[in-house]
């Protein structure tokens, strides 16, 4: 006789699944991975018994997405994790997660905001189907679930809006009645210093960097820099700050000027050394300056071999 299976329901509440891929996100972030090893970066050996009912469970609440080897940390997961409870975005996101498990929103038709008991729910899930141990489970998961999200709710206090500024009267020399371009302060570079100065739809963006700098110094600048970008992608979830932003700010930091005197050798400018016959070790001994005239991205010194 095959063995009766119940219907599919999330094993875990929510809480307990915004614990568990945070600690696959604090590893790999949004990487695409295997599930075995989204298993692994949750504490367990591989994929098993124990650890298969948890990666389907943050499937179901929306954390995870895509298939075999290209699952990853899905942007609602990420919207949980960044924004501290209470705040409106994660309160929108716990609302989204709670209620994308089918059995969730199942019950949630039948008794609205879960205003039954568990006597009541165990009953409708054993007409469903349900095996006793695992409407129990069920239950379980969907009443800690509506509390996290009761309790976070409640907990939300709209902050005090700011009173709106008097709008601004246009110059009369300008032309048309748009909104004036903002143009930032100027920033002088200090003596010894180099300057570039990135313009974003949001804003400027301005970099000022020693004019010469030892190999230990510009690994930490390139260390800083990613850090930097990082924690700027994660305050991105949520709010109207594109991707493509995002990668023009890396390009643009990435871009030597050759007006000046260039810091840095890129990846691909690496690559084409490699092409030309040089090896890691002569490419890592290099400086930029010599890199670039190599490259014919600066002129050869007169002295230069």
């Amino acid at each position: 006789m095959a063995k009766t299976r119940s219907p599919e329901y999330p094993a875990i509440s929510l809480k307990e699944a915004i614990d568990r891929v945070k600690l696959v996100y604090d590893k790999d972030y949004q990487n695409r991975l295997p599930k075995k090893v989204i298993a692994e970066h949750m504490g367990y050996k591989g994929l098993s018994g124990a650890s298969l009912p948890i990666i389907s469970a943050l499937t179901k609440y929306g954390l995870l997405e895509g298939r075999g080897d290209e699952t990853r940390v899905s942007d609602l997961a990420v919207a949980l994790i960044a924004h501290p409870p209470g705040t409106p975005e994660r309160t929108t996101a716990l609302h989204t997660a709670s209620s994308l498990p089918e059995l969730f929103a199942e019950l949630d038709s039948k008794f609205p905001n879960g205003k039954a008991s568990d006597q009541a729910l165990r009953s409708y899930l054993l007409t469903s189907k349900f095996i006793p141990g695992a409407a129990d489970a069920a239950i379980r998961a969907y009443r800690d679930t509506k509390q996290l999200v009761e309790a976070e709710s409640e907990g939300y206090i709209e902050p005090e809006k700011k009173p709106e500024m008097p709008p601004m009267t246009p110059n009369t020399h300008q032309s048309g009645g748009g909104k004036p371009p903002f143009t930032p302060p100027p920033i002088t570079a200090k003596p010894g210093m180099l300057q570039e100065v990135f313009n974003l739809e949001e804003g400027p963006v301005t970099l000022m960097f020693p004019a010469s700098m030892s190999e230990d110094s510009f690994q930490d600048l390139s260390d800083r820099i990613e850090i930097v970008l990082r924690g700027l992608k994660r305050r991105a979830i949520g709010q109207r700050v594109t991707r493509d932003a995002l990668a023009g700010i890396q390009e643009a930091l990435n871009q030597p000027n050759v007006a000046q005197v260039p810091f840095m050798i890129t990846q691909p400018q690496k690559e084409a050394l490699r092409t030309k016959g040089f090896d890691d070790d002569q490419i890592a001994n290099m400086t930029p300056e010599k890199a670039h005239q190599l490259l014919g991205i600066l002129p050869p010194l007169p002295y230069s071999k």
